[in-house]
């Protein structure tokens, strides 16, 4: 079990899933966590194409045909309709596991600091959000913040 959270820009084009990116990259947040794109499912689709002795071990044959000879046609497969949304995130969808340290606090604080910065830019949050603000710190930073912007009135 995990304590999946997921973060949905309101804007998912590939312009602002990039740019988004760039502003975890600027916080410092560890590569692993950005906002999935396109473009992550078109390096998958190119590193399919080109490591075909890869293919069995990666790619189960129960989930993927082993002679798929276009983009189109592998992203009827790698997909998060068929693969699920915590392997395949949706577009647009900044997915990280806070239970048991499996997100570094490090990582944790740096997405808190982004969602203080960049808050107005998400559509949704889901799965553990209440776990992930507890354990990052996230809700006092939150009403820091909040209080901050009242003495400067």
């Amino acid at each position: 079990m995990g304590g999946f959270t997921s973060l949905k820009l309101r804007n998912t084009s590939q312009e602002n899933i990039d740019q988004h990116n760039q502003h975890l990259d600027e916080l410092g947040v560890a590569k692993a966590y950005r906002f999935h794109s396109m473009r992550d499912r078109r390096e998958e689709w190119e590193y399919y194409r080109d490591h075909p002795e890869k293919r069995m071990e990666l790619y189960p044959p129960h989930l993927f045909p082993q002679d798929i000879g276009t983009f189109e046609e592998f992203l009827k497969y790698w997909s998060t309709e068929n693969l699920g949304d915590v392997f395949i995130p949706p577009i647009g969808t900044l997915k990280f596991d806070c239970y048991f340290g499996r997100t570094s606090k490090r990582a944790m604080h740096g997405i808190a600091q982004y969602l203080l910065i960049y808050g107005d830019h998400i559509r949704t949050t889901s799965g553990s959000y209440s776990t992930f603000v507890e354990r990052c710190g996230y809700k006092a930073k939150t009403k820091q913040r909040e209080l901050m912007l009242l003495d400067k009135r």
